[in-house]
Order: C-alpha cells, then structure tokens, then sequence
C-alpha cells in the first residue's frame, strides 16, 4: 500500500524473508560441512566454529550488504571490476551456485540421507532425476516462492532440525581429543565456511528478496521508501544469520560429540547416522524430513535464478523459462553423479582462488556506495592472482 510516496511493510513480511533467507542459504552444504567439521574438530571444536562463523555467516552478510547497495543488481556489483571480467564473475558465481554446484550437491545429500527408506532401485541417478522432476513443479509460479518457503517450509525445517539437536545435547558423550592446535582448528573452520557456498549464493539470492519487499507499486521510487526497504532488508538478514549461526554451532558439536561412536558411513549420510544412533531407525525420520526440505527450499530458488540467467544471456530473453529451468537441472543431474565428495572436489580449488577476491570486492563496493571511494579494481586483480598463487604452491 502506498501513501504518500511510503510504502508500508507488515512486521511478518521482515520475519517470512528472514525465514526464507536462512531456508535458501541452508542447503546441503550448511548441513554437511559443519558435521564434518565437528567430527575432525572434537574437543578443539570452539575454535573451528568460530572460524566457520566468520566465513559461514559473516561474509555472506558482508554480500548482502553490499548487493542490497547495488538494489540486487549483480551486474552492476560484479561489473565494478570491469565489463569482462564482470561477465566472467557472473558466469562463475551463476555456475557454481546453479547446475554445477549446489543443485547437485542437493541431490545427492538428499539421496544420502534417504536411501536407507528407498526401495533399492532408486539409486543417485534416479533419484536425481525425481528430484529434478519434483523441484520442476515447484518452479511454475516462482513469484510465490518466498512466501513458500518463509510461511511453510522453513518453520517445519527448523523444527526437524531443532527435535535432532535438543535430543542430541541431551546426554552426549564426550568429544575425541584431538592433536591440533587452536589456531590449526581455527583456520580449518574458516576455510571449510567457503565450501558452504554462502557467499557466492549471497550475491544471487539478495535480489530475489529484494524483489519480494520491492513489488509493491513505487516501492522503490523515493528515497524513503528506498531506506524503509533496506532497512527491512537488514533485519531479514540478521535474523537469516542468527538462525544460520544457531545452527553451525549445533551441528558442529553434535558431530564432536557422536562422531567417534558412529559406524563407519560417508560425510554426506552424517546427520542421518546421527539421527539413527540417538533416536533409533524410525525416530532418524526426522533427519530424513530435515534434509529433505532443507534441499527443497534451496534447489527451488537457485533453479529458477540459474534458469532465469540462462534465458537472458544464451537465449537472449527468448524461449520459455522452464525449457531453462530443464537444461539447468539436466546439467545438475549429470553432475550429482559424481557424487557429494566428488563435487566438492571439483569445487575446492575454485573456491580457495575465488572467495578473496570477491570478498575484498564486496567490501570495496560497500565503501563505495556508502562513503564515494573510488572505486579500484587492482586489488581485486591481485587478490585474485594471489589466491591462485597460493593454491599452485600448496
């Protein structure tokens, strides 16, 4: 409703985005790197978390910020570096984020986690079909999809997930004692909050949310009403990463404590191992409900953002959508066969070259936007050229 040149938002808008938020950032690898964190970190586990926190929910906040200054244009943000590179950046952020990276990363923690309650046949390859199959649906009415997510999905996520961790801190053994030091298990969280994939998926999910707060007539045609939807942005984001810090914290101490006394199973079956052993075969149905649409609300937003940039700019706006949205999630489905750990193989070096670099980028642009620095691409160059160097010396 608009009056005035304000537009008024209800209180429950910034709490659905803010749930919305957590649920589209919480997806396999929120789920999976913090328990293999915890299992390696045993009794040094404070130390890791902190450095997850820092790199798993303070620098995707860092890419809100600063696209919520760009008004969730990614082009303008990564166009800052020039008109090639810009180009470069977008493509690598909408492919690791779409059909080379997270989507099948989805597929496959969700196919870890359920195939104990599968019938044998439905194997990676046809599950990751279903799977595609299924988020396909969700995909016809994306407009709706924050307030899916926000209203219904997210709360029955956090519950599931809530009922495996209050039971799990119950009675827990103790952690391993492990032979590492603070500051070893300390950068070993940092570098592991990269694998999560936040950061690359906080430049592409901020203009989804944006748009939800924005669809207003005129929300974004004066100056007021411009700071009254960035400060709604603000409180989304803070309450997406409280959430997302509760959770990191829960699950990297889960997986200190029952680690050392699970049978032996993949980084990606963890939480249903877990599940299994503290609240037997039929109570680990919660896990299963917990993966399940965690990798739901995720893969659902990032299909039709990686759909959406392929009909922009390999079918020239041109074409339906959902032929789009097919060819990201066929691409998704051959690349889950290569399974959780496989994927993050194929990730790792990209992201240690990559995340830096965009870091310092986002910094610069926030100092740009909110105090008119000049805005210099060399040190982003060398960022990156440093990153680079380090990993071929490693």
């Amino acid at each position: 409703m608009q009056n005035g040149g304000n537009v008024k938002f209800p209180k429950s808008g910034v709490i659905a985005a803010g749930l919305a938020l957590f649920s589209m950032f919480f997806g396999a690898g929120d789920l999976i790197w913090p328990l293999i964190l915890g299992g390696k970190s045993g009794d040094q586990n404070f130390y890791a978390m902190i450095g997850l926190l820092i790199s798993g929910v303070s620098l995707p906040m860092l890419g809100l910020m600063g696209m919520m200054l760009f008004r969730g244009d990614y082009w303008a943000f990564f166009g800052q570096t020039g008109r090639i590179p810009g180009i470069v950046l977008v493509f690598l952020v909408q492919a690791i984020l779409g059909p080379f990276g997270s989507i099948p990363r989805l597929m496959t923690l969700a196919h870890a986690t359920l195939e104990p309650y599968l019938p044998t046949f439905f194997t990676l390859p046809v599950f990751s079909i279903a799977a595609c199959v299924l988020i396909f649906l969700f995909t016809v009415k994306p407009k709706k999809i924050v307030d899916i997510m926000g209203v219904f999905l997210s709360p029955i996520l956090i519950l599931a997930l809530s009922v495996i961790l209050i039971i799990g801190f119950w009675n827990p053994p103790a952690p391993e004692v492990v032979e590492i030091t603070h500051k070893t298990s300390f950068f070993h969280g940092l570098n592991t909050g990269y694998n999560t994939l936040d950061l690359i998926a906080s430049f592409i999910f901020a203009p989804l949310v944006l748009s939800y707060f924005s669809r207003e007539k005129g929300a974004l045609d004066t100056p007021d009403s411009r700071r009254q939807i960035f400060k709604k942005m603000v409180k989304a984001c803070a309450l997406a990463g409280l959430l997302l810090a509760g959770m990191f914290v829960g699950l990297t101490y889960l997986a200190s404590f029952y680690t050392p006394v699970l049978p032996t199973h993949n980084p990606e079956a963890r939480l249903a191992a877990i599940s299994r052993y503290i609240l037997g075969r039929e109570g680990a149905f919660f896990s299963c409900i917990a993966v399940s649409l965690s990798c739901l609300t995720t893969a659902i937003p990032i299909s039709v953002i990686s759909a959406e940039y392929i009909q922009k700019q390999f079918f020239r706006g041109k074409g339906n959508l959902h032929i789009a949205v097919a060819i990201s999630l066929g691409l998704s489905t051959a690349v889950a066969n290569l399974g959780f750990m496989g994927i993050a193989s194929m990730l790792s070096p990209i992201l240690q070259i990559l995340c830096p670099g965009l870091i310092l980028l986002s910094i610069l642009n926030i100092l740009h936007k909110l105090y008119e620095m000049p805005m210099r691409r060399t040190p982003v160059f060398a960022a990156f050229a440093l990153s680079l160097f380090g990993y071929l010396i490693h």
